[in-house]
């Protein structure tokens, strides 16, 4: 099980390097300048290809870290983003960068994002590296949550790490490249389609975010996975 307080306190501690790291790298936690613009343009390309047209959608992003995502949503056109992050730190750098780019219609609201309650429903619900870093039982708790948060016929977009083979868990130990300790939990497939098809909701497609082979792909027990979920109920 992970430590909440620690996972926390990582968190925290990225959003001290804002303006010593490029704003993208303090939650992509891609350090390397030239990695870092192939992911970002890789990813961007790809999520707004399924996604579609986001003009005049309101989007909740969870765990948004910095905004890094709700930045791009609000170029593309969306008419409000709702960025749900757990880290206070994280999302006072969100709100300065935000003050410097002008932008009014991005609110960002700290929160852990399974304790996170409204009853406004969005078009879009982004689910960006967040899951990897909750216990199942919090999990869970936001798998429910889903169908009374996205607008019939809505979408669910995930973005997590997942497990190629078995679970993968990461549980305080020291990463050589993030030169930090570092928590994390890998699910399979199943182990993220199994509670989320079972809340009115549909998968339309899901595959890896880089192909085999790429230079992104650095740990052989995971891989970058993108989920594509519709939101099939009238409630």
């Amino acid at each position: 099980m992970l430590d909440r307080n620690k996972v926390k306190q990582f968190w925290d501690a990225r959003a001290k390097t804002y303006e010593s790291l490029a704003f993208e790298s303090i939650a992509n936690l891609e350090q390397n300048e030239k990695n870092l613009h192939l992911k970002i343009n890789h990813e961007s390309e790809k999520v707004f290809s399924w996604l579609g047209d986001v003009r005049g959608k309101k989007i909740l992003d969870l765990g948004a870290g910095v905004g890094q995502w709700a930045f791009r949503f609000i170029e593309k056109g969306a008419k409000s983003v709702k960025a749900i992050e757990f880290s206070e730190e994280l999302a006072n750098v969100g709100e300065v960068e935000a003050n410097k780019r002008g932008v009014q219609n991005l609110q960002f609201i700290v929160s852990p994002a399974e304790e996170f309650d409204t009853d406004e429903k969005f078009d879009i619900v982004l689910c960006s590296g967040l899951c990897v870093y909750l216990n199942d039982d919090q999990f869970l708790t936001l798998v429910r949550k889903f169908p009374k948060l996205i607008n019939p016929g809505g979408l669910l977009l995930m973005r997590e790490g997942m497990a190629i083979a078995d679970r993968h868990e990461i549980n305080n130990k020291f990463s050589e490249h993030l030169q930090s300790d570092y928590s994390a939990t890998y699910r399979t497939r199943d182990q993220y389609l199994k509670p989320l098809l079972i809340n009115g909701l549909e998968l339309v497609k899901d595959e890896n975010m880089f192909e085999e082979g790429h230079i992104l792909n650095k740990y052989k027990e995971t891989r970058l996975h993108l989920f594509l979920i519709r939101n099939k109920t009238n409630a």
